[in-house]
């Protein structure tokens, strides 16, 4: 299967529904956070706190459509690798991710708030890996659910644990952290997506 013919079967069929979904918790955020004139850290505030769920909705479902065993058997005997499936769908879901969260920064930017590059790369690195934590362990346990299920767990963790999480701590922008530490997130976001695709990679030898 070519890669236009991959891109438009899983754009349609399976990344749509979850991409409308992260669309609405983007649009929903200034109804639960005021995003009006904000200063630097009070603008942190809604694009650590709540947008970093679209990270959840974009990476936890990677492995969904092959959940089914035997849905998973059919893919594998075709020539397209489905790790490489899985991995195309990891690239355009982390652009989505980028994506929602630039025009959410700049939708701050014109009610007036004290936005920046940093509040950009910050709000990524929070989704990113809050999704990271769905997407690792959905792929390792062949369950979505579960996937789900760790990734609102550790967003509840965050809360109870505020800093304690060291550079894992999602709202670090909010609380005054070491603003360093979201690059160092972004990165072992990667190297946890990484690692699940080796995992999954010798597992199917």
């Amino acid at each position: 299967m070519s890669l236009p013919k991959i891109l438009s079967v899983n754009l349609k069929h399976n990344f749509l529904i979850h991409f409308l979904l992260a669309v609405a918790v983007a649009v929903l955020t200034p109804i639960v956070f005021s995003i009006h004139s904000l200063d630097a850290r009070m603008s942190a505030q809604p694009i650590e706190m709540l947008l970093p769920f679209i990270g959840t909705i974009l990476l936890t479902p990677i492995f969904l459509p092959e959940q089914n065993p035997e849905i998973r058997d059919v893919i594998r005997s075709k020539k397209t690798d489905y790790l490489a499936v899985c991995l195309i769908r990891v690239v355009y879901s982390v652009t989505a991710i980028l994506l929602i969260t630039g025009i959410f920064i700049l939708v701050m930017k014109a009610c007036a708030c004290e936005v920046t590059y940093q509040h950009l790369v910050g709000s990524f690195a929070s989704s990113l890996f809050l999704g990271t934590t769905g997407f690792a362990v959905a792929g390792l346990s062949n369950s979505v659910s579960a996937g789900y299920m760790i990734s609102m767990v550790y967003y509840a963790a965050n809360i109870g644990l505020k800093d304690k999480l060291g550079i894992c701590y999602l709202f670090s922008m909010y609380s005054g952290g070491d603003f360093s530490d979201k690059y160092l997130l972004i990165l072992l976001s990667f190297i946890i997506i990484s690692i699940v695709f080796m995992i999954l990679r010798k597992s199917e030898k």
